[in-house]
């Protein structure tokens, strides 16, 4: 259970809405498809926007609160659960495609974005996104990033890193950085 204090902080973040604490709502997120497993969060929060994740971030490393990353929680291993209470950073509320970029064969979306919503995006642009996983109806990129997933085509064509040109990621402290780019070759200054 949070102590209010840190309620009050991550609400003035996200936003009553969305900030889960009853038990009835934790439950839901105590699991996922793994089998035979379940831990019980203290709290999901659902971000709106980096900034959001960056303050929640900070206040959960002053906390001392692991976070657990989610998406659909689709995954066969636990890696979108709780395994000592904490927060469940829920990323329902990103999920969006951002760009198609044609020229550059690159497409930035948010960790929410569902994986066949960019698959069929990127087909009405005649191009091809090959990872493939089974849950691709419900699995988000985000979350496709964090499990490895590949997929069917994966043995052909090569699974979701192999598809990852660049990163904008939210460190415990808080800080924001961008790794690689939209290119193969890439160097940040």
């Amino acid at each position: 259970m949070l102590k209010e204090s840190v309620k009050e902080k991550l609400t003035k973040i996200v936003g009553e809405n969305h900030l889960l604490d009853r038990k009835d709502q934790l439950l839901v997120y105590s699991y996922d498809a793994t089998p035979n497993f379940q831990a019980m969060p203290d709290a999901v929060v659902k971000p709106g926007c980096t900034i959001e994740i960056q303050e929640i971030v900070k206040v959960a490393n002053e906390e001392k609160l692991p976070i657990a990353p989610r998406g659909s929680g689709t995954n066969l291993c636990a890696g979108t659960t709780p395994t000592a209470g904490g927060i469940v950073l829920l990323f329902t509320r990103m999920d969006q495609i951002l760009e198609i970029e044609e020229d550059n064969l690159t497409v930035t979306v948010q960790p929410g974005a569902v994986t066949l919503d960019l698959i069929n995006k990127v087909e009405e642009k005649g191009l091809f996104y090959p990872p493939d996983p089974s849950s691709m109806k419900i699995s988000t990129i985000g979350g496709n990033i964090n499990e490895g997933t590949g997929g069917l085509r994966g043995l052909k064509y090569g699974v979701t890193r192999d598809y990852v040109l660049g990163l904008e990621t939210v460190l415990p402290n808080g800080e924001v950085i961008r790794t690689g780019g939209k290119h193969k070759r890439c160097s940040r200054v």
